[in-house]
Parts: C-alpha cells; sequence; structure tokens
C-alpha cells in the first residue's frame, strides 16, 4: 500500500504542495482538505461596483461578521510618496498616516465612515508582514515537531512570507521535506 499525504488548506501553498508531491519520483496519494466553498485560501479576485478589480491577498480586506460589519483592513503607504513627503521637509506623523490612509479608502473603496479602530507604524525601507519574535516562535515550533517527531510540515503565509511567490515556494519546500526529495520538473 502506497503512502497518503494529506494537505490541509487549499490556499496557494496547499495547492503547491499537492502539485509539487504529486510530481515527486513516487508520488504519494495526496488528499487535500479545504473547509471553504473554493480553493485559493485568500488570494482571490473581486470586481468593485465601479468595474475595478481587486487582487485580494493574505494582506488583502478580511470580512468577519454580519455582512462585513467588523472589517480588518491594512493599507500600505510608501514608496515615492514617502520619499516626496520627506524632501519636502513634511513632519511624518501617526495623524497623517492616517488621515492619507482614511484618504485612500475613501477614495479607492468607497469608505467614507472613519475607522471604530485604527494603529499606525511606520517602517522605513520595508514592508511589514510579522510581529516582533515571529521567527523565534516559528522556530520553536519547528523544533517542537522534530523533537516529537510530529508527522508535520509547516507551510503558507503565516509562516515564511506573504507574497504569492513566497507562498508557492513554501509549499514546495513543504512537499520536498515531507518527500525527502525534489519533485520532477
Amino acid at each position: 500500500m502506497g503512502r497518503t499525504v494529506v494537505v490541509l488548506g487549499g490556499g496557494i501553498s496547499g495547492l503547491a504542495a499537492s502539485y509539487h508531491l504529486s510530481r515527486a519520483p513516487c508520488p504519494p496519494k495526496v488528499v487535500l482538505v479545504e473547509g471553504s466553498e473554493r480553493l485559493g485560501g485568500w488570494i482571490r479576485s473581486v470586481r468593485g461596483p465601479n468595474g475595478a478589480i481587486f487582487e485580494l491577498g493574505p494582506r488583502g480586506i478580511r470580512p468577519a461578521g454580519a455582512l462585513g460589519a467588523r472589517t480588518l483592513l491594512l493599507v500600505m503607504l510608501g514608496g515615492s510618496w514617502l520619499q516626496t513627503l520627506e524632501a519636502s521637509g513634511c513632519v511624518l506623523s501617526q495623524e497623517l498616516f492616517q488621515q492619507r490612509a482614511q484618504e485612500a479608502a475613501a477614495t479607492q473603496l468607497g469608505l467614507k465612515e472613519l475607522p471604530s479602530h485604527c494603529l499606525v507604524h511606520l517602517h522605513k525601507n520595508c514592508i511589514p508582514q510579522y510581529t516582533l519574535g515571529h521567527w523565534q516562535k516559528l522556530e520553536s515550533a519547528r523544533q517542537f515537531l522534530a523533537a516529537h517527531r510530529l508527522p508535520l510540515t509547516l507551510a503558507g503565509a503565516s509562516y515564511e512570507g506573504v507574497a504569492v511567490n513566497d507562498c508557492i515556494e513554501s509549499g514546495r519546500q513543504a512537499a520536498v521535506s515531507v518527500m525527502g526529495t525534489e519533485p520532477n520538473s
């Protein structure tokens, strides 16, 4: 009887892991378990009321509760916009960033109501992805899995990178870890 590998979650990392497992020299039976009605996880395209298409991903808008009454919205501002502000001598303040984020949400998404809660952080020359201590927690989890010889491999945006290419690579690395070999090209 052949080996069976269960992949929990049909997000981009789970789909990548399933694909690479199926390409192994002696591929196992792959069982993909997804809790929602569609594959892709947080990655999806949504058409707005004016025809604009929004690409949502691990850092997209996540509605929760009745009709999205509680919505988490992450707004990242930076690049040339921030460089122009700095060059003009503008004082960079939390109030300024909150105001500009609210203007962007109103203009791009039509969200005119002020948020009930707002957190502002300035991270220069980077894209914030994880909280401080994330890597130590991840290493601790990996050591726990190894010490207890649990047949689990972690993959996805919650662990190492939120970009689509990071998630795909995370799934590939999980497949390699499970199979102990690179999949066929």
